[in-house]
């Protein structure tokens, strides 16, 4: 750990052991990854052994690049290192960064409220009810927040050379990159005094980290348009009696009720709420914690995850999102809150600090309370955090099944579907909740799935053109169903055996002649399809300009980010 410039490292040793505190609420909330073998299986987490590495991986297929050049990432690591260790750290990697992150951003405090604000960044309504959709990739743009906020502190030495390792690490996703390039730009170029040509790198930078996803956005073949019907479907939900703002207030507000702790619908949520708004009043009068345009960033992304649930305001996004291409980041609104849960964290810290001071000065006998206090706060009001972390994070055994698809499909031409059409499918042998399809992850083939999204009694439509044309076939299995799969390009059908609506499918698939059991098992069936029309393949020249686009930012952020260690050398 290197101490700020001119600390003479009197930083240090409250830094160590600060991040060995860290260690506590990040451990107790990845406890069954640590505890047990397997992969982590549930709602969006889902790893395998190996991720393909395919032109989809990259972004560039039928589909949108959601998770570009997260994938891509993920498939190259998967090459030397199993699934398994993969998915324990991108849990956990989150959660320390977070913690780490924090106390050193909170250095203006004193030691006990340090150790609450590195608690709280981990244990907070906002990561825990992200985890427990098992979106981990989104806790990790939280928690690279800390870090921008850090490097782009006055005093600091070639704040571009700090900002880029994070950066990269930000730009794993497209809702990661945005929020945090955005953040750097606020926080980097906004301040009086910073040089032109700062800002102009700045702005280079923060561009360049947003090509990976966007490229394939502009270069793939889905529509960049979204269903209107997400906003409404996706926007920040009440917990607590009153309007959503006040969950939001309280830094939770997910859509997803089956993420949200029960305690969040009593007092303790309450009691949050209070804290958070008194936490702000004590951090704006400690401009050293938390600079202006902290501030400013912080209350922004509360607006912006605010904004649509109210009538007008979501009327107005729904609007945008099917007409403007890639509008469609802005319906799921609570995420936005990331920038507010930061700055809340430092305000609860800073009234932290204030009651301990005023408890050493005015009542030395009840110090000792105050700093218990101190620990034990992030864990009294999320007490069940666990509760809904837990559910999602308990690693389950992959069946037989997957591995004997993936050797008869793997490396094969045409597309396989994966059916029944529902993207999101419960598993026996994966706990009570809905998974992710894993169809896509696992096969060394170009994979098909509905990306329509179910919520509630909402279908929200996708935008995977051939995803559209098979599922038209599939809604309603008989006679003409293998004929019309093999018509719009489907070679392989996939069909999960334990899925309620698997028997019509797999009746109709038995009775043509043009179709083939490849594999029969108790999890899953595979059917080939005799003569499936072609279907187009990824042009080469897209994947190479995104393969080689990608290469070329992270060379430009190492370059950037070793430009530091060059100027330190003698």
């Amino acid at each position: 750990m290197v101490a700020p410039t001119g600390t003479g490292g009197r930083w240090r040793r409250p830094d160590l052991l600060l991040d060995l505190w860290v260690l506590l609420p990040a451990a107790v909330l990845a406890w069954p990854l640590l505890t047990r073998s397997g992969y982590p299986v549930a709602r969006d987490l889902l790893f395998t052994p190996a991720l393909p590495l395919r032109p989809e991986a990259l972004g560039v297929g039928t589909g949108t690049p959601r998770a570009a050049p997260l994938d891509a990432v993920v498939a190259v690591l998967s090459l030397g290192v199993d699934g398994a260790v993969l998915g324990r750290v991108a849990v956990l990697a989150p959660l320390l960064l977070a913690g780490w992150g924090a106390h050193r951003l909170a250095r203006p405090l004193g030691l006990p409220a340090r150790a609450l604000v590195a608690a709280f960044a981990v244990w907070n309504p906002f990561v825990v009810e992200r985890l427990g959709l098992g979106q981990w990739a989104l806790v990790l743009g939280y928690a690279v927040l800390w870090w921008v906020a850090l490097a782009l502190r006055p005093g600091h030495d070639r704040p571009l050379a700090r900002l880029a390792p994070w950066l990269a690490l930000g730009a794993l996703t497209p809702t990661s990159a945005v929020l945090v390039g955005g953040t750097a730009l606020v926080l980097g170029a906004a301040p009086r005094g910073t040089p032109g040509r700062r800002r102009a790198g700045l702005l280079g930078l923060v561009a360049a980290v947003q090509l990976p996803w966007l490229l394939p956005a502009l270069l793939g073949g889905a529509g960049g348009t979204s269903d209107p019907a997400g906003v409404a479907a996706f926007a920040a939900r009440a917990e607590l009696p009153g309007p959503a703002v006040l969950s939001l207030l309280g830094l939770g507000g997910i859509w997803d009720r089956l993420s949200v702790p029960g305690t969040r619908a009593g007092g303790l949520g309450a009691v949050t709420v209070v804290l958070v708004v008194a936490g702000l009043v004590a951090v704006v009068r400690r401009p050293a914690l938390a600079p202006r345009p902290l501030l400013g960033l912080g209350l922004a992304g509360l607006l912006l995850a605010a904004v649509t649930t109210v009538p007008w305001g979501a009327d107005l996004v729904a609007a945008g999102t099917d007409v403007v291409p890639g509008l469609g980041l802005l319906r799921d609104g609570q995420k936005w809150l990331a920038p507010f849960v930061v700055v809340a964290v430092l305000g609860v810290g800073a009234l932290a600090d204030a009651g301990v001071t005023a408890a050493r000065r005015q009542a030395p006998a009840l110090a000792p309370t105050a700093v218990g206090a101190c620990l034990l706060v992030p864990f009294v009001l999320l007490p069940d955090a666990t509760v809904v972390v837990h559910r999602v994070l308990t690693p389950v055994t992959w069946p037989a099944d997957f591995a004997a698809v993936a050797r008869a499909v793997d490396g094969s031409d045409g597309v396989l579907a994966s059916a029944p059409w529902r993207l999101y499918r419960r598993y026996p042998w994966a706990g009570a909740y809905g998974t992710y399809d894993p169809a896509s992850r696992w096969f060394d083939v170009q994979v098909v799935t509905t990306d329509a999204l179910a919520v509630g009694d909402r279908t929200v439509r996708g935008e995977d053109r051939l995803a559209a044309r098979v599922g038209s076939v599939l809604a309603e299995p008989g006679a003409g169903t293998a004929a019309g799969l093999a018509a719009a390009g489907v070679r392989w059908v996939l069909v999960t055996r334990t899925d309620a609506d698997a028997s019509p499918l797999l009746a109709a698939l038995e009775a043509a002649p043009s179709a083939r059991r490849v594999h029969d098992g108790p999890d899953l069936v595979l059917v080939e399809l005799a003569d499936p029309a072609p279907v187009p393949r990824t042009a080469g020249w897209r994947v190479g300009v995104v393969a080689g686009t990608d290469l070329a930012v992270l060379a430009l952020l190492l370059v950037v980010s070793l430009s530091r260690v060059r100027r330190r050398r003698p």
